[in-house]
């Protein structure tokens, strides 16, 4: 009788686990069903049935893949977590290196990177991503290594040749770099950054003939609305001779460079605010007349500059500050109660 109910026990069992086994396959065509249709959120909740059931790698790649197409990086990241590397497809090595760098998890990031090119050196896109990644972090000698160690088998990769271009401007390898941009101009990447980047090179060079031809290319691909072509242009037509035209390149360059007058005000009033609060009133004053550089028309800027002056024994200077303020201020049709306080206060330092 006693064996009896051991097997009875050990067939319930069997049969238990093969239900349960069957649940969890089916969760897991139903969350395949779901992802062809992308219904991401659909096939998650099907997969995480599956899952206390079935831990295996592929399963938590699946759940893996999905997290990542929904941008939920670092879910994506926790499910295969504890999985060797080597047990990961390559689909699931690259979006695990995305999701790192989308994390800002640099030494993760690259850590995949050296990964993905260990079992596949011969995939250029990771190659390249990896290499950017060193490029980045100032790792120039790596980035070159792993490059060309990859372009010595295979110099058709554009993604490849391109960082590679891009290291070699990097460490100021003048010759190099421009061969490659050369490279890529043949293989029909004649994107802006390379023309400029070959434009500089050949500045570098002193080929200045051959540096305004793509510089010109460069200009004409930004529509002139970028600083750094049009000087490098200025310098290129300098030394070919052509003043004229170099300083209409470095007068366009210069009103391209000049910062926004109402970011500038703000962040030099925001300074000169918070050294008033300290009761710092010679950095603020310096701060207040800067912001008023930026907006000659800020009504309580020349308020605060004529505190500050007071504070600092500079009383000429205040009182023009407060005629200067009253005088904005009363144009205001509607003042408020502060305004209206500031205004009264004003008129009572002036005289005292």
């Amino acid at each position: 009788m006693k064996r009896f109910t051991t097997l009875l026990l050990l067939v319930m069992a069997m049969v238990l686990t093969v239900s349960a086994n069957n649940q969890s396959n089916d969760n897991i065509r139903r969350g395949d069903s779901c992802m062809v249709d992308y219904d991401l959120r659909h096939a998650l909740e099907y997969y995480l049935k599956a899952l206390p059931s079935d831990g295996s790698a592929a399963l938590r790649m699946k759940i893996a893949n999905a997290y990542y197409r929904q941008s939920n990086y670092t879910k994506s990241l926790d499910i295969v977590n504890r999985l060797p590397a080597d047990s990961l497809d390559h689909d699931t090595m690259h979006h695990l290196f995305d999701c790192c760098k989308a994390l800002g998890l640099n030494q993760r990031t690259i850590g995949w990177g050296e990964a993905i090119i260990k079992r596949w050196p011969m995939d250029g896109e990771a190659v390249a991503k990896l290499a950017k990644e060193y490029l980045l972090s100032g790792l120039t000698d790596k980035a070159e290594i792993v490059c060309n160690r990859f372009w010595l088998k295979d110099e058709t990769c554009m993604a490849v040749n391109d960082i590679m271009a891009d290291v070699y401007m990097a460490q100021r390898q003048w010759v190099l770099a421009k061969d490659s941009y050369l490279l890529l101009l043949q293989q029909g990447d004649s994107t802006y950054k390379n023309m400029l980047n070959l434009g500089v090179s050949y500045e570098r060079l002193e080929h200045p003939a051959e540096a305004r031809k793509a510089l010109d290319v460069a200009i004409a691909m930004s529509d002139s609305s970028v600083a750094a072509p049009l000087y490098h242009q200025g310098v290129v037509l300098g030394a070919l001779g052509d003043y004229k035209a170099s300083m209409d390149c470095f007068r366009r360059a210069l009103k391209l460079l000049r910062p926004d007058s109402a970011v500038m005000f703000s962040c030099y009033r925001g300074l000169a605010e918070g050294e008033y609060a300290g009761q710092d009133y010679h950095r603020a004053l310096d701060d207040f007349v800067q912001a008023e550089d930026y907006d000659p028309n800020s009504i309580s800027t020349p308020y605060y500059i004529g505190i500050c002056s007071e504070a600092l024994g500079k009383k000429q200077e205040a009182k023009a500050a407060y005629q200067r303020f009253l005088q904005r201020a009363v144009k205001v049709e509607e003042p408020n109660k502060e305004l209206r306080k500031m205004m009264a206060d004003a008129r009572q330092r002036m005289w005292r």
